[in-house]
């Protein structure tokens, strides 16, 4: 019990530091493209970077620690990858970087770059909350996806001027990820449309796992019944070619008891061994 949970509270064999971190600088990207930026975006960058910072030294420690170890390559911490491990330390200093580079929405240089770290950060919350999405049945897709559509929509609201109420930004969420766009609720602020791109690659990727799940419980379900089927048919048969061997020996044991000494004549019968006899 106390292994277990030490690795669940040691940073190296948990992805939850580098997810929360990741997942917390996201207000912090769009606030910077608000009217009025507020400071607290500032100090969670800082905080953010510092914590994808520490996870991503952590990994390294543990990784040339196993290098060096004779039993090193027989279980694999997350972010192993060297390729993921320098991503986490350039988003670490991208993330710092992002509280001393100007507003977006003042600086057009400022937004370009912050754009291009919100989409490898994206791919590293991908990368990290796969296990989260492809390990889990029915129920924890669906509250997973109404979570994911709630807090877009809570974005929706408050990103956009036009979005009035929390649930036209719910509705704006649910036919954005959906891909419907009916068109009477758009995207109308540079902050919102770009939330819009992201809300499309989330929010369409998790509905299409749980449509893909109810379409497999389906499947399931007609995959199973034809296999009871397939059962049932085998017993029958099974039951037949037992009434059918009782039949036959029923038919050998009358044969016998019919004609005795064939059956009798037909056994091989002992002879005495002759014993050798000693000549005087």
């Amino acid at each position: 019990m106390p292994t277990k949970r030490r690795n669940f509270l040691d940073s190296s064999s948990s992805p939850w530091p580098m997810l929360i971190a990741l997942i917390a600088s996201v207000p912090a990207f769009y606030d910077s493209m608000m009217p009025t930026p507020a400071t607290w975006a500032t100090w969670m960058y800082v905080v953010s970077g510092v914590v994808v910072l520490f996870s991503a030294w952590r990994v390294q420690r543990m990784v040339e620690g196993r290098t060096r170890s004779p039993n090193s390559g027989k279980t694999r911490p997350w972010g192993h990858h060297p390729l993921e491990l320098k991503l986490d330390w350039f988003l670490g200093v991208a993330l710092l970087l992002n509280a001393v580079l100007p507003q977006s929405n003042e600086s057009e240089p400022s937004l370009i770059w912050r754009l291009v770290i919100a989409v490898l950060m994206l791919y590293r919350l991908l990368k990290i909350s796969l296990p989260l999405f492809t390990e889990t049945g029915l129920a924890r897709l669906l509250a997973m996806g109404a979570t994911v559509l709630a807090l877009c929509g809570i974005g929706f609201y408050w990103l956009d001027p036009e979005v009035n109420s929390l649930h036209d930004g719910l509705w704006l969420a649910f036919s954005t990820a959906a891909t419907v766009g009916y068109g009477d609720i758009v995207p109308s602020s540079t902050a919102s449309r770009i939330f819009s791109v992201f809300v499309v690659l989330l929010g369409y990727g998790l509905l299409s796992l749980v449509t893909a799940s109810i379409a497999a419980m389906f499947v399931g379900s007609q995959e199973r019944k034809v296999e009871r089927e397939i059962l049932h048919d085998m017993h029958m048969q099974l039951k037949e070619v037992r009434h059918e061997i009782a039949e036959l020996r029923q038919s050998i044991e009358a044969a016998r008891r019919e004609y005795p000494a064939a059956s009798s004549s037909a056994t091989p019968t002992s002879r005495p061994v002759p014993h050798d006899t000693e000549h005087h």
